[in-house]
């Protein structure tokens, strides 16, 4: 812990303390004629910083707080995090040429108090950090609101790592639940995405643990806030699964302007552009199901069919779809093309009800209904998406892109090969790439792990806030002469036990009888596949494509050859073991996958 002022220290209490009255004050409304009036989106909490900084032509150093929102405390500035000005703070970008000299970083204590603070000189000291009283600086050891005396949330120590804020790693290692603001420990590399130009084009790579779906939600709620210049007032986060729109609401719901961020997954999407009744699906997982050939072809339906029916319908143009000749596939797939389409419905009610058929019938719709636009779409775990799902999406946005992802995660061969395809599909001649190189979720044992299934992964992570961690732990259900659902129900026990304000993850293809057997030991299952005993014990149970976008503190993987796996990719079973943040399980009795099991032959020592 680094050596705090008294006199600093408790000068920054203070203002501290009147920032929080003037929120609660704010929040709590205020009176004109009797009516009680409420700023919007007033969130309670405490300082994130203070910054010193010389403007080009100022003849004088300009100092201002920067917090979750901003306010005006007698003369004392206090900016919000998406003003311009804070750049200065987050920014790796900002260096003593921008007339940057000191940041400031404050640590939680209490409540919403200040436990500590760190100071990072941008220029060689040129005399006090800021404008406080004349302090001492001989003062050592703990002190009012020290760390070993206020326990603070976060502390003023690095993880080592270059460049990472301070207490990014007490922050990471406090129990998972839902994703939250993470506005105190937003690393600069992570903030200059957020802050992006809101009307180019950017795409996001990053492996497992790097902190995309952090970046995805920030930068929705930075888009539209009001004290951002021009804000946007429709923008989409696209997931990939209603819960993983759970899972990230809190950020929106604290962040965002209120009403102005639409939270959604693509299945919804397309439920909502088409009505679909149901969830279900009967058709085959068939390539050209979702091919950019599909959309073409539907696309010269719909434009010949218009010319003579100014009124035609989706129904009607589907139903032309199942007996033209004119088709844009390949000649070399044209008659499995026919064969799968004989598999069809032979209605569009039908179709409406098979869920593989909603791309198609999403595509029809948008070609032939005028549909509402976003200023701006974000889509998370955007290797997913597939060629004619792009094609719906882009008759959506009538702004910009931010695509957030890590291609070598692929789950399916139907998906697009990387961001220059996707960027054709879209008609965008050029945007900006970036890569994420911090690993802030996970720890290293479990990426260098789970890296042996996807070698285009290993070694893309500059360094692991999280440190290393401890090795996976493997079972071998069969050499210990039990079913593998007994041991993942243990792990599942143990290890709630182990994070009793945590979360903890079963992730399976086996889910009907790891449920079957849960149900057994009189484990009651609840909303969102969550499982609980008499005991308080608790965990999720979901297949790995459920998993995508969430994380939790410990995750059981339960039969890893099972994973439905692309030829020489295994982005199902990848991503099922990268949804853990400190410890991993892996049980089996089937042979583990070849990659993982030479892993194990090459680095004996996991547990």
């Amino acid at each position: 812990m680094a050596e705090q002022d008294p006199t600093v220290l408790a000068y920054e209490q203070d203002v501290n303390t009147a920032y929080v009255a003037d929120l609660t004050r704010r929040a709590g409304g205020y009176e004109i004629d009797d009516r009680t009036h409420w700023s919007p989106r007033i969130s309670v909490g405490p300082l994130i910083g203070r910054v010193r900084m010389r403007y080009d032509g100022d003849e004088a150093d300009d100092e201002f707080y920067v917090a979750e929102t901003g306010a005006d405390l007698d003369g004392i500035e206090v900016i919000s995090w998406a003003a311009p000005a804070a750049a200065s703070f987050y920014g790796k970008r900002y260096g003593e040429e921008s007339g940057l000299k000191i940041r400031r970083r404050f640590a939680k204590g209490p409540q919403h108090a200040i436990g500590a603070y760190a100071d990072e000189w941008i220029i060689t000291p040129d005399g006090p950090e800021f404008s406080t009283p004349e302090t001492s600086r001989t003062t050592a050891g703990p002190v009012a609101g020290d760390h070993a005396a206020g326990d603070p949330e976060g502390t003023t120590e690095s993880s080592g790592a270059p460049g990472v804020v301070a207490g990014t790693e007490q922050e990471l290692r406090t129990p998972r639940t839902s994703l939250k603001a993470l506005l105190r420990t937003l690393q600069p590399e992570q903030y200059d995405l957020v802050a992006a130009s809101p009307t180019a084009s950017l795409t996001i790579q990053g492996h497992a643990g790097t902190g995309k779906t952090v970046v995805a939600t920030h930068r929705a709620a930075w888009l539209t806030h009001t004290d951002r210049p021009d804000p946007l007032r429709h923008v989409a986060l696209i997931g990939p699964t209603e819960t993983w729109g759970r899972h990230i609401r809190p950020v929106i719901d604290e962040l965002a302007t209120p009403g102005s961020v639409t939270i959604t997954s693509l299945p919804e999407v397309m439920r909502a552009i088409i009505g679909a009744p149901e969830r279900r699906a009967s058709s085959d997982d068939y390539l050209d199901a979702y091919s950019a050939q599909l959309g073409t072809t539907l696309a010269r339906i719909v434009d010949t069919q218009r010319t003579a029916d100014p009124g035609l319908t989706p129904a009607r143009a589907y139903e032309v779809f199942l007996h033209t000749n004119k088709v844009s596939i390949p000649t070399a797939r044209r008659t499995e093309f026919f064969a799968w389409r004989d598999t069809l419905p032979q209605t569009y009610d039908g179709a409406l009800g098979d869920r593989k058929l909603w791309p198609l019938l999403a595509y029809l719709t948008v070609l032939l209904t005028p549909q509402s636009t976003y200023d701006h779409v974000i889509v998370d775990e955007a290797q997913d998406l597939r060629p004619l799902e792009w094609l719906i999406l882009s008759h959506l946005n009538g702004g910009a892109w931010t695509l957030v992802g890590d291609t070598h995660q692929r789950r399916t061969s139907h998906t697009t090969r990387g961001w220059k395809d996707i960027r054709k599909l879209l008609g965008l001649s050029a945007w900006d790439e970036e890569v994420l190189l911090g690993g802030y979720r996970t720890t290293r044992s479990i990426i260098d792990f789970a890296a042996c299934l996807l070698p285009g992964s290993a070694g893309h992570r500059a360094y692991d806030v999280l440190g290393a961690g401890e090795p996976p732990l493997i079972l071998d259900a069969k050499a210990l002469r039990r079913p593998v659902e007994d041991l993942a129900i243990e792990q599942a026990e143990r290890l709630s036990a182990a994070h009793p304000k945590g979360t903890i993850a079963v992730i399976s293809p086996l889910t009907r009888e790891i449920a079957a057997y849960a149900q057994k030991k009189d484990w009651v299952e609840g909303a969102d596949h969550y499982w609980s005993n008499a005991a308080r014990r608790r965990f999720t149970l979901l297949t790995s494509e459920e998993a995508r976008g969430l994380e939790f503190d410990a995750v059981v993987v339960v039969e890893p050859a099972a994973f439905k796996a692309l030829a020489g990719d295994n982005g199902p079973l990848y991503t099922g073991l990268t949804r853990a943040n400190l410890e991993l399980v892996i049980i089996h009795a089937r042979s583990l996958p070849p990659a993982m099991a030479m892993h194990l032959r090459k680095h004996p020592k996991g547990r």
